[in-house]
């Protein structure tokens, strides 16, 4: 989508792609505390808190919660801080139910990289977060692209087991 035409959203979005279909404008619906819900034009709603996804409906196989680890970025907005740490999060899914799933992961430090939004750059620093082993061999990594600001400008996410990867990228 052109800048121009993203100039006539009168909302804040945020551009979105599950796996390798197009990629395609969610639309922020609600914000409930710290928690913000996307919608996509076929009804998939995405739950964000500080940019980490932690609920996405609307798919098979979903994810109803993550209860995350105090320390993790999602809370603090601090990646540094919890680089080598590992932290257990809690993950809750829908069809087929599976309650509170202890998932440790391992933040680590990739690099440096520009990334381009529209006409803008932003500067980022790249983490990657990597699954350390869970109940059902659930192996995964998700890396984020985050500014100075320590928002996550773009990033890259498993969300169940059985889902492929959510692309998410900030809008102009």
């Amino acid at each position: 989508m052109k800048k121009k035409e993203f100039k006539k959203i009168i909302y804040s979005t945020k551009q979105a792609r599950i796996g390798r279909s197009k990629n395609s404008i969610i639309v922020l619906e609600e914000i409930n505390e710290d928690i913000y819900k996307w919608t996509s034009s076929n009804f998939v709603k995405v739950y964000t808190k500080n940019n980490y996804v932690m609920r996405l409906t609307g798919l098979g196989n979903e994810l109803d919660n993550i209860d995350f680890d105090p320390s993790h970025p999602a809370n603090t907005k601090n990646f540094e801080q919890i680089i080598g740490e590992e932290l257990t999060s809690f993950y809750t899914f829908n069809d087929p139910s599976l309650h509170r799933l202890p998932v440790k992961t391992l933040f680590s430090f990739v690099g440096n990289e520009v990334v381009l939004v529209s006409d803008r750059e932003y500067d980022t620093k790249v983490y990657k977060e990597k699954s350390q082993g869970n109940l059902i061999s659930w192996n995964f990594t998700n890396y984020f692209w985050v500014d100075e600001n320590n928002e996550i400008i773009k990033s890259i996410q498993s969300f169940t087991p059985k889902n492929p990867q959510i692309y998410l990228k900030k809008t102009p």
